[in-house]
């Protein structure tokens, strides 16, 4: 258990250096979290890529292609407004501002 313990402490520490000179793939190889950087990486190329393709099917004015790339089951106009969302959560009567802050 203790040898255990000081090799991930050695691994975590050695990784952390070779990240802090820039050498990012090897970092991670040596932190054992390759695959899992690379897979999380994919997942998010694959969503990104349809979400940007039923986008611009959108735009071109095809909007069933769009909610089934997306697998939308329904559209915005068939989903509650919010007063509906509000009464169905039990806040009715409160007050709702919505605003916009550029980043």
């Amino acid at each position: 258990m203790q040898n255990n313990i000081r090799k991930t402490m050695e691994d975590t520490f050695a990784a952390a250096a070779f990240a802090e000179a820039g050498e990012h793939d090897t970092a991670m190889e040596m932190a054992g979290i390759q695959a899992t950087a690379r897979a999380v990486w994919e997942k998010v190329m694959r969503v990104f890529d349809v979400h940007m393709s039923a986008t611009c099917f959108a735009e071109a004015g095809c909007h069933e292609t769009a909610r089934e790339m997306l697998d939308a089951k329904e559209s915005r106009q068939e989903r509650p407004n919010l007063d509906e969302f509000l009464e169905s959560v039990g806040l009715q009567r409160t007050q709702v501002r919505f605003g916009l802050a550029s980043v």
